[in-house]
């Protein structure tokens, strides 16, 4: 396997944005993709994910540290419920991320 240096100018700074590229590879997993759709309207506790997604507590949980740690979701403590939001801010940051690549697509003859 070969791998590639891109110098065209601006894909530099793609490379750069590491907090992106973790949410990218946080996305490639489809439960976590059901996590951000269903927090992207409201807060939900850990509990209530776990019954729309019906799987156990501890594999909410595990889908959810990656999400936090990638910077898309937000976790806060409300008594004794841990509840669950989207970042919106990082959201926005990947998809100008994938719109400049869109614009910029002629670039790589695509």
């Amino acid at each position: 396997m070969c791998n590639y240096i891109v110098t065209v100018k601006g894909v530099e700074s793609i490379t750069r944005s590491k907090d992106s590229i973790r949410a990218f590879r946080a996305l490639g997993q489809e439960r976590r993709f059901k996590i951000l759709d269903l927090v992207s309207s409201k807060a939900f506790s850990v509990g209530e994910l776990e019954e729309r997604l019906g799987v156990s507590q501890s594999a909410v949980s595990q889908q959810l540290k990656i999400l936090h740690e990638a910077g898309l979701v937000r976790l806060r403590r409300e008594g004794k419920y841990t509840l669950c939001s989207i970042n919106h801010s990082l959201l926005e940051e990947v998809r100008n991320l994938l719109n400049m690549l869109l614009d910029r697509r002629h670039m790589f003859s695509l």
